[in-house]
Order: structure tokens, then C-alpha cells, then sequence
């Protein structure tokens, strides 16, 4: 399968808004830093990635967004360039956007010369299929394999690592959970490894539907976890200890109140992918809808909100 591949290249500055509009064009969006703001970020930079430095943007970031090859890429690109002449973003007139085609197998490839086992959460770790036999790992740890598609990046964004912190908090042995636009399929497989007793995992988009099931094979749980195209919990009639949204933060404000109707008494709405500028009035709606804020954990501009219903 063929890909359009498209590279926006920019200030940090614009990292937030440029990524949360893309996130509404395509499920296959990742963010590469320069490789000097890398350093300052990422502690074990090196552990993660061993790219050479000519692998790296020139500019602070470039934003990689992808298409399939039934998708116009030139209107996707058309509308690129209409919200970035509408937005208010920094050094406008410096931001650059190039486009080429490329072979998923081709992409796929590269991956397993740079993508490496890392830690994203205390006992949570990513490792891709090809380092299996390879990893030295704590008895505590749980390993999720991963091999990075095309549509899907890596499970190293905060997003991600937040709401694998929060569910090691609450799934327990027994818990019903529900992981609302599952994407990668990696929060359901979290909440599997913490022994929910049944987890349903749902998306829209049919793309994510296959490539989360393909996760669920490779990590010999997809007998155990339910998985149905649905639009949020718009249709949803079942109960649940604990729901799970690492989506949007516009999103996430539009199913906080059919969250807390179908959570169970104390039950916990975990939310993530929400810019810290939709912070407080995410927390706000939540409060108003009779959720109770427990923590809320902050990373590199992205929130991730536990909440309890009382």
C-alpha cells in the first residue's frame, strides 16, 4: 500500500495547534524535534532513538501527516494551507510544507532500524516484536509489543504515557473498562495486563479498528478484548468501572456527560489529549457534570485528567 506522506516544518510555537487540527484530518500524524530540543526533552533520548543527526528536522519541528491512497491529498493539503493562513500561529511565513509518496513496507522497515524498547510508565513498557527476545526486563514489568504502522506512531507521545500512569491507579482485578477512539488498540491492552475482567475497545475510524486488532493479536489478547466501530459512547448501552478517551480535548468536552452516565458509583473517567489551554475548562464541565478531579497530570503541553464519579 502506497502512502502520501506530508511535512509541515515549524516553530515549536505551533506544535499544539497545528497537531490537534491535523489529528481532525488523519489518524496518522507524528511530530519529529530538532534534534537539540530531543536532548533537552527527553532524559533517556538515547535509549529511544539512535537516529544520526541528519535525521532530524532543520527547523524546531516537522509534523508528518498521512493519507492513505484513495484520500485527495492535494485537497488535504488545500485545507492545510487555508487553516494556516486563517490561525494564529508564530513565524507564519517561515512554515513550509512538502509532500511525497512512499511504500508502507519502505516505512516500516526504517522503524526497525531506529525504534527501540523504552519505559512509559512504571511497570508499562513498549517493545517491538523484533527486540522481544532481546529485552531485559523487571519482574514487574508489562510488556506491550508493538510494531509501528503507517497510520499509528510509536505510544511515546505524554498522552499515551499519562493514561497508562492512571491506569495502573485504577484497573484492577475484575474492572469493566471501555476504551473510547482506541486508536493503536494500546490502552485496551494496558487494561487487559492489569486483569479487567472485560474490556471493550471502539473507534470510528475503520483504519484504527484494524490496526488495533492487529496489536491485540500480536500481544495474545484478542479473544479478551471487545472490538466495535462506534462514534464515542453516543450509542453505548453498557456500564463500565472505568472509561478511558485519550482523543481530543473538544472531543473529550463533548462525552463528558455520557461518561459519567455510564460509569458505575465511584467509577473513573481517565481523559487525555487535551492541550493545557482546554485544561480548566475541560475540568470545569467535569466538575458541573459530578465528577470529582483527582489528578491531573501535565507533560509537554498535554493534560491528562483522572476523574471520579461521585
Amino acid at each position: 500500500m502506497k502512502w502520501h506522506e506530508v511535512a509541515i516544518h515549524t516553530k515549536e510555537d505551533n506544535e499544539e495547534s497545528l497537531s490537534a487540527y491535523l489529528n481532525t484530518l488523519s489518524k496518522g500524524v507524528s511530530i519529529e524535534h530538532s534534534i537539540d530540543i530531543l536532548r533537552q526533552k527527553i532524559t533517556n533520548f538515547d535509549e529511544k532513538f539512535k537516529l544520526n543527526p541528519k535525521d532530524y528536522p532543520d527547523s524546531d519541528i516537522r509534523i508528518l501527516v498521512y493519507f492513505d491512497e484513495t484520500q485527495d491529498v492535494e485537497t488535504m493539503i488545500g485545507k492545510i494551507e487555508t487553516f494556516i493562513s486563517e490561525a494564529d500561529l508564530a513565524s507564519k511565513e517561515e512554515i513550509d510544507i512538502s509532500h511525497k509518496v512512499i511504500e508502507e513496507s519502505d516505512w516500516e522497515n526504517e522503524w526497525k532500524k531506529h525504534f527501540h524498547s523504552f519505559r512509559v510508565s512504571e511497570t508499562f513498557v513498549i517493545v517491538p516484536s523484533w527486540e522481544m527476545d532481546e529485552y531485559e526486563y523487571r519482574e514487574r514489568d508489562r510488556l506491550i509489543k508493538l510494531d509501528p504502522g503507517m497510520a499509528f506512531g510509536t505510544g511515546d507521545h505524554p498522552t499515551t504515557s499519562m493514561c497508562l500512569k492512571f491506569i495502573e491507579k485504577t484497573v484492577k482485578p475484575g474492572s469493566s473498562v471501555i476504551d473510547v477512539g482506541t486508536g493503536s488498540g494500546i490502552l485496551s491492552i494496558a487494561s487487559h495486563m492489569m486483569g479487567a475482567s472485560s474490556v471493550k475497545a471502539t473507534d470510528i475510524d475503520e483504519l484504527s479498528i484494524k490496526v488495533a486488532y492487529e496489536n491485540f493479536v500480536i500481544n495474545d489478547c484478542e479473544q479478551a478484548i471487545r472490538l466495535e466501530t462506534a462514534d464515542l459512547l453516543k450509542e453505548e448501552d453498557g456500564s463500565y468501572d472505568i472509561v478511558i478517551a485519550n482523543i481530543l480535548a473538544h472531543i473529550i468536552e463533548d462525552m463528558v456527560e455520557d461518561a459519567y452516565e455510564k460509569l458505575n458509583e465511584d467509577g473513573y473517567f481517565i481523559a487525555s489529549g487535551i492541550i493545557s489551554e482546554k485544561r480548566d475548562e475541560i475540568t470545569g464541565k467535569m466538575t458541573r457534570a459530578g465528577f470529582r478531579i483527582v489528578e491531573i497530570l501535565e507533560e509537554d503541553g498535554w493534560v491528562s485528567i483522572l476523574a471520579e464519579k461521585v
